[in-house]
């Protein structure tokens, strides 16, 4: 009970000096709510904003009065990312573009709805700016989209007539009443090919890998995202922890706790205590920012979230302790906490890539750097719980590894670790 006493009364000391030390603070908490907020708000602003951005400036020109030409300029028109200009003649539309006024110019010629009608080739002309190359490119694949459809129409329309005339059950009915059969009976084919479009017979559902429906890309990112930077930040008490052990022993506090007596592991055990829970305060934080901010999923097993939290927590601060143990001077202790914090996060998969893949899950070099390093398990370990809504069973073995990182960091730091300069 009395090593008990002493452990909580060296980690209560421990963190009073902590709250005194702003700038470690701001860097611990700040910092990393700052980058996590600029990476995640230019992700979810870009894909906000991507169906009702305009890519492209057009100018249109419409022969063709007739049904085909009306529905393919209705088309183009409802296009969100274009932002489309009817102009008069193609003459006119050529002057535009040669000018700059627009990337491209799409031309329906006026015998469009004929030559569909009559099943003969026709084509719709595309002008685009030579000084935007990009342009064509991706004007060309629009209007194939739309032609696409209109061609549909027309072969089944061709068909319908086709059919009809060759049956000859139209033979004495007006022109009318064949006009008006065979625009039913076209609507009606139309129509169900709709309904098969909507409802396909095979269909491809995303889940993951408990059989759930998976999320957007951005709802699988966003867990990436945060508990990464949130891992890599933890490890950021390594430099502090160590850098501040060193300074005790110059300043001959630690010599002075010995003369107590206070039996050293008693010092240590309540020194990892104290920055254990200034980990744990970091991370809760963290992921309480990105719940509230970002509506980032934090999964179905707080007691999962409370154990990856301490695993982390456990293991960044026996590092902390080891860095301490190995280094000579309290500057070489902070640099080199520093310096693996970057190191850990980069190679260790804290830092994404552009996508939702984890390190872990990677392959090649990023995946082998993953095992090998404690921040792969601890993000991995995060994301099972925030993204696959895994429980406690499925990061045992994360949690496993990272507890034996800690143990072996933890040992060798008691070995080394000198309480006299």
């Amino acid at each position: 009970m009395n090593n008990i006493y002493i452990i909580l009364s060296v980690a209560w000391k421990e963190i009073q000096l902590l709250l005194r030390d702003r700038g470690t603070l701001a860097i611990l908490f700040l910092l990393p709510m700052l980058i996590a907020g600029m990476i995640g708000g230019g992700n979810l602003a870009s894909v906000e904003g991507e169906e009702s951005a305009i890519l492209l400036s057009i100018y249109l020109v419409n022969q063709d009065k007739a049904d085909f030409g009306t529905e393919v300029s209705k088309a183009i028109r409802e296009i969100q990312q274009l932002e489309v200009q009817e102009i008069g003649s193609p003459s006119e539309a050529e002057g535009q573009i040669a000018r700059g006024k627009a990337a491209a110019a799409v031309i329906i010629p006026a015998d469009f709805t004929q030559k569909i009608n009559e099943h003969q080739p026709t084509q719709i002309e595309v002008i685009v700016d030579p000084a935007q190359p990009e342009s064509a490119s991706i004007v060309t694949g629009i209007m194939n989209q739309v032609v696409a459809e209109v061609t549909i129409w027309g072969e089944v329309q061709f068909g319908v007539r086709s059919v009809l005339e060759e049956s000859g059950i139209l033979a004495e009915a007006s022109p009318q009443e064949q006009r008006a059969i065979g625009a039913q009976s076209l609507g009606v084919i139309m129509t169900r090919i709709n309904e098969i479009r909507e409802n396909p017979t095979i269909a491809v559902e995303n889940v993951n890998i408990q059989g759930e429906e998976a999320g957007s890309w951005l709802a699988l990112y966003f867990p990436y995202l945060f508990s990464g930077i949130t891992v890599m930040f933890a490890f950021f008490v390594v430099g502090t922890m160590a850098q501040t052990l060193l300074n005790e022993r110059e300043a001959g506090t630690l010599r002075r706790l010995l003369a107590a007596p206070i039996p050293r592991g008693a010092i240590l055990a309540g020194k990892t205590l104290a920055y254990m829970l200034l980990v744990c305060i970091q991370i809760a934080v963290l992921l309480t920012f990105s719940y509230l901010a970002f509506n980032v999923m934090m999964g179905n097993s707080p007691l999962g979230l409370v154990l990856m939290t301490l695993g982390v927590a456990f293991v960044a601060t026996a590092l902390g302790m080891l860095v301490a143990a190995l280094s000579k001077t309290p500057e070489q202790a902070g640099n080199t906490g520093t310096i693996l914090a970057f190191l850990l996060g980069g190679l260790g998969g804290s830092i994404p890539l552009g996508s939702a893949t984890l390190a872990s899950r990677a392959g090649g070099l990023r995946q082998v750097l993953a095992a090998i390093l404690p921040n792969g398990y601890a993000v991995e370990g995060f994301y099972r719980l925030m993204a696959e809504n895994g429980d406690v069973a499925r990061i045992l073995p994360q949690l496993g590894v990272l507890l034996g990182m800690g143990v072996l960091f933890f040992l060798i730091a008691v070995w080394r670790f000198k309480f006299e300069a």
